[in-house]
């Protein structure tokens, strides 16, 4: 083991209700188009994230020769009955107004409160085995704004984030900061591409 830890984290690839900008959370959508995924890494042998086909299917692509370990913890945010639904359909709805208006304080209905949305991705990120060097997750995009809440060097609000599909964020810890759970020191975004043979 190294003094240095780097966890990847990438969004899985567009589902048809993103491409609609419909809320997912939960439901297990398909991709909407897997002949566009490259490989990005075959010499990865481990692979982190939800348990959700959408990030299994994306991590299959990226990297062939990984071991996929799925958890639940890393599953998107519930979005209760708003699950499915576009903004459009939504506007109207006095209890959606509240939650864009206050995410943290009016949940989705049937939905899941902000706050244990959170602490639900922090548990599965402080389960991961801490004697690794390098981590590579394909998460939801809520679940990487989480994290990055968590873990980034200076603490920035969840919405201030943008996450967009063909990105990734790395974050570069110390190895002490890893084990006790603390922020990382270095935090960098880059697209996704694919890692030329050495």
């Amino acid at each position: 083991m190294g003094d240095i830890v780097t966890v990847c984290l990438m969004r899985h690839a567009p589902t048809k209700a993103n491409l609609e900008k419909r809320y997912l959370g939960w439901t297990d959508a398909p991709l909407a188009d897997i002949s566009k995924l490259s490989v990005v890494d075959a010499g990865v042998e481990k692979v982190y994230g939800s348990d959700l086909q959408r990030c299994r299917v994306t991590a299959a692509h990226y990297f062939p020769n990984a071991s996929y370990e799925a958890d639940e913890r890393f599953r998107e945010s519930n979005f209760g009955e708003f699950e499915g639904k576009t903004y459009e359909e939504l506007k109207k709805d006095a209890r959606y107004r509240a939650w864009l208006d206050d995410p943290i304080h009016s949940p989705p209905p049937q939905g899941e409160a902000f706050d244990d949305f959170v602490a639900r991705v922090v548990e599965g990120f402080n389960h991961l085995p801490k004697n690794e060097d390098r981590y590579v997750l394909v998460v939801h995009g809520g679940v990487i704004r989480a994290l990055l809440v968590a873990y980034a060097p200076i603490e920035q609000p969840f919405w201030s984030y943008q996450v967009p599909h063909d990105h990734q964020f790395n974050l570069t810890f110390t190895r002490k900061a890893w084990e006790e759970g603390a922020r990382c020191m270095f935090l960098s975004e880059a697209p996704i591409a694919e890692k030329p043979i050495m």
